[in-house]
């Protein structure tokens, strides 16, 4: 499964702030319609970030006995925090969307919590590809030089 983490990160990095993108400018041409798009993204990411967590979360294992375990867990607990507030506005959006109530404060508040938790998981997405491309987490060749941490 660890091996799968690596692939299935980059479906929620680019759907989720797409999502936010769609909204922006559902918002900003006046088409109130382009939030189902959006919305179907959104739902399509966060489905993808359920994924990338448990993947994270599987390939972390690994590491649990290493020095570097702490950057590890704070990635993690990061993209799971993100996670579930993107589960949490797709689950909020909801009524919005079968009630066709797509324009106002409403939708608004959602679309700006969404950009929110974009921020979070950007921010673990960074620390992600320090893990990787830094301390070579996830690499045959970085496990020799975790062990000397």
């Amino acid at each position: 499964m660890e091996s799968w983490h690596p692939a299935l990160v980059h479906f929620p990095i680019a759907l989720l702030p797409l999502s936010v993108g769609l909204d922006l400018a559902a918002l900003l041409k006046n088409r109130p319609q382009w939030h189902g798009m959006a919305y179907g993204v959104l739902i399509l990411g966060t489905v993808g970030a359920l994924m990338a967590v448990v993947s994270g979360n599987q390939a972390a294992l690994a590491y649990r006995d290493l020095a570097i375990s702490n950057r590890i867990e704070d990635h993690e607990d990061l993209s799971t925090a993100a996670f579930l507030l993107f589960l949490v506005i797709g689950l909020g959006r909801l009524p919005l969307h079968l009630q066709n109530r797509l324009s106002g404060r409403p939708i608004k508040l959602w679309i700006l919590l969404a950009a929110v938790a974009s921020g979070m998981l950007w921010v673990s997405a960074y620390w992600g590809g320090r893990l990787v491309y830094i301390y070579g987490v996830g690499v045959k060749e970085g496990l020799q030089v975790l062990g000397g941490f």
